[in-house]
Order: C-alpha cells, then sequence, then structure tokens
C-alpha cells in the first residue's frame, strides 16, 4: 500500500511539474540575441525569469500577469510582451546579454523598454512576484507603458 501511495504521489508531482512546464512554453520569449536586432522605438514589456524559480513560475501561471499582459497588449503592434529565460539566453552578436546590461540580478524582474531605456524602475530594477502584489505591480506596468507609447 505504501508503494502504491508513493508511486501515486511521485506520478502526481511529475504532472504539476509538466503542467507548469507547458503553461509557461506557451508564452513569447525573448533572447539577448533577438533584442539587439528589433526595433528599439516600440515598447517592450519584458519579465525576467530563471528556471528553478518559484515567484517566476507563479507569475507565468495560468490565471498570473504575464498572461494578463500578453493578452492586454496582443493587438497593439507597438507594444510587446516577453518572458527572458536567462538560463536559456543567447547572448547578442556583440556578446552582451540584456540582463547583465540592465543589472538584473533577482527573479522575476520586469522591465519596461522603449529605446533601450528602462522606464518602469526608477534606480533599480523591480524585481519580485506574488500574487497580493499583482494589482499594484500591473497597474505599474500599465501606467508606464500608456506614458512611455
Amino acid at each position: 500500500m505504501k508503494k502504491i501511495i508513493v508511486t501515486l504521489a511521485v506520478c502526481l508531482l511529475a504532472f504539476a511539474a509538466f503542467e507548469l512546464r507547458a503553461q509557461s512554453q506557451d508564452l513569447p520569449t525573448l533572447t539577448s540575441a533577438q533584442y539587439a536586432s528589433m526595433k528599439k522605438d516600440d515598447v517592450y514589456v519584458i519579465m525576467f525569469s530563471f528556471e528553478g524559480c518559484p515567484p517566476c513560475k507563479l507569475a507565468k501561471s495560468k490565471g498570473n500577469i504575464i498572461r494578463s499582459l500578453v493578452a492586454k497588449y496582443a493587438s497593439d503592434p507597438q507594444v510587446h510582451v516577453y518572458v527572458f529565460p536567462v538560463d536559456q539566453d543567447t547572448p547578442a552578436p556583440d556578446g552582451t546579454r540584456l540582463n547583465k546590461r540592465l543589472g538584473v540580478e533577482r527573479f522575476p524582474t520586469f522591465v519596461v523598454l522603449s529605446n533601450d531605456t528602462d522606464h518602469l524602475s526608477d534606480s533599480a530594477p523591480l524585481s519580485g512576484y506574488s500574487p497580493d502584489k499583482r494589482a499594484n505591480l500591473e497597474k505599474k506596468i500599465v501606467e508606464t507603458v500608456s506614458r512611455v507609447k
């Protein structure tokens, strides 16, 4: 009986991990190399994430902030929303990495870029995520995008 319970628990954990990974894979992603060739006067909402980061997984999960922002700006050709998985990044042709250039060291970190400037954070990147802070964070991002556009 104990073996059956352990086997079921392992299966459930594996399924949960698979489901979170599947949810993350359908989000638009970005690398340093891709960003280097993009039009800089458009607005880019980017969430820097890391595979092993629980708050990152939460922010990308169904019904959370990054999915809401993708849906909100889907019809706006000037605003692009991306997840930037730093552990899967490809450097720009000159060898630079966007997260390093912007000083991103904690995850998740949210930025709103236009003309290569982060307009969201005043002096340091905006890091961290929890569901109780989602409304304020999303409001700040939306207001920043409106101001920059």
